[in-house]
């Protein structure tokens, strides 16, 4: 039973830091500028039209107020 239980407690601390990297990447401020950058870029290079452009940019610019709304949450 001792086996089986320090087992369970390892894959519930193995999900616990995926969950935390997870966070971590949904919430890095600087990687979604840095991905606001690289759209605006590419719509200069025309790589990307107009529309695709706008649609990238309206969820970048929802996930940045995201991201400022948990840090005031948290007291950032």
């Amino acid at each position: 039973m001792g086996i089986i239980n320090a087992s369970v407690r390892g894959l519930f601390r193995v999900f616990d830091e995926v969950a935390d990297l997870a966070e971590k990447e949904l919430y890095d401020e600087d990687g979604v500028k840095n991905e606001l950058m690289e759209i605006y870029k590419n719509l200069e290079a025309g790589v990307l039209d107009e529309e695709e452009f706008e649609r990238r940019e309206a969820r970048l610019v929802e996930r940045l107020g995201e991201i400022e709304e948990r840090q005031k949450s948290r007291g950032r």
